[in-house]
């Protein structure tokens, strides 16, 4: 059958049969890169003419394994809807017992402060009426004659016996006289000063022996165990002893002379050592050296000692003696305070026995 005019038909047989053009190639996917394996390369298949008009297959990639692919970080699951909702913020308590201290300090501060406000307050009205009556005083001084009683006139000279208003003080000590050389004219002799030839001490008799008078005082002859040096180093002058025996006993008792009570006072706060005892000639040596019991003080410019042992001789302590050094002690600073009521008695206004009044004479 004749083709219709002007249309395409099949092509003739004799030129064969009709080949379908052929499918484009697949491309081959890309490798992904991976650290270790690498993608091989892909075999592109070639259409083959075939006998028969048939499709040709479409070339499949080889399939090769493929890298483990990193999976995808998954979201997170959505948050409940509860736990989505913002959560209000707690509420935090205040430590109220700590605020209360803090407010009870507070309150103390401004207390304290207030009462500090009104003492100086006080201080300062207190000060200014005191300022304003020593100005009103001062406008209201003496007046003139006639205005009232005109106080009488001092003198630069102490008056006589105004120390007495003061109990107590240095001008009432009876030892004043005597406290430098100056106002203590009585003669410096172991006899005048132990003038009594005999004492009663605790009931037994004392009969006085020997005196001496040794210069200057750190030649040893009066003093043993240091303190010689501790009477010089005060510009002691002399040492006055004497010594009174009862029955085997016996006991000294001295008196350094210094040129000021300060002297005395010091020198008997550095007492070390102790007198020697003054035996009678013929008799022997007793408490020559430091360890017989013994006293030591001070009045005016005197310090005085007192030295007990046996009359026997050596340092044997004597219980006789040592029972009699306080009384001893106690005669020789009666002794000293005569002489200072002697010395007050010759000086004009002075305290103690009046102008005319003989001295009082040293008695056992």
């Amino acid at each position: 059958m004749a083709p219709p005019s002007g249309g395409f038909g099949p092509p003739p047989a004799s030129y064969g049969p009709v080949v379908p053009s052929a499918q484009p190639l697949s491309q081959p996917v890309p490798p992904v890169p991976q650290p270790v394996a690498q993608p091989q390369p892909q075999a592109v298949p070639q259409p083959q003419p075939v006998a028969q008009p048939q499709p040709v297959p479409q070339a499949q990639p080889v399939p090769q394994p493929m890298p483990p692919q990193p999976q995808p970080v998954q979201p997170m699951a959505a948050a409940p809807q509860w736990q989505q909702q913002p959560v209000p913020p707690q509420r935090v308590e205040p430590d109220w017992e700590a605020l209360a201290d803090r407010n009870e300090a507070a309150a103390k501060r401004k207390r304290r402060m207030k009462v500090i406000g009104i003492v100086a307050a006080v201080v300062v009205v207190g000060g200014l009426v005191a300022g304003g009556a020593v100005l009103l005083g001062k406008k209201d001084g003496p007046k003139e004659a006639g205005g009232g009683p005109t106080p009488a006139p001092t003198s630069g000279r102490p008056t006589p016996g105004l120390s007495s208003a003061t109990p107590g003080g240095q001008a009432d000590d009876p030892s004043k006289p005597i406290w430098e050389a100056a106002t203590d004219p009585a003669p410096q002799d172991a006899g005048a000063l132990f003038s009594a030839t005999q004492v009663t001490i605790n009931g037994a008799t004392w009969i006085r022996t020997v005196v001496s008078l040794d210069q200057p005082c750190w030649d040893g002859n009066s003093t043993t165990g240091g303190l010689g040096k501790v009477l010089g180093d005060q510009g002691c002058q002399k040492v006055l002893r004497a010594t009174y025996v009862s029955g085997d006993s016996a006991v000294t008792v001295g008196a350094a002379v210094f040129d000021h009570k300060i002297q005395a006072e010091t020198a008997m706060k550095n007492f070390t050592g102790q007198l020697k005892g003054l035996p009678a000639p013929g008799a022997p040596a007793f408490c020559a050296n430091a360890g017989c019991p013994g006293t030591h003080s001070s009045l005016g410019r005197y310090a005085y000692f007192t030295v007990e042992g046996s009359a026997k001789g050596g340092n044997a302590p004597d219980a006789t003696a040592s029972a009699a050094a306080s009384g001893f002690a106690e005669h020789v600073k009666g002794q000293l305070l005569q002489r200072a009521k002697a010395a007050g008695s010759a000086t004009p206004g002075s305290q103690g026995t009046p102008q005319g009044t003989p001295a009082a004479t040293p008695t056992g």
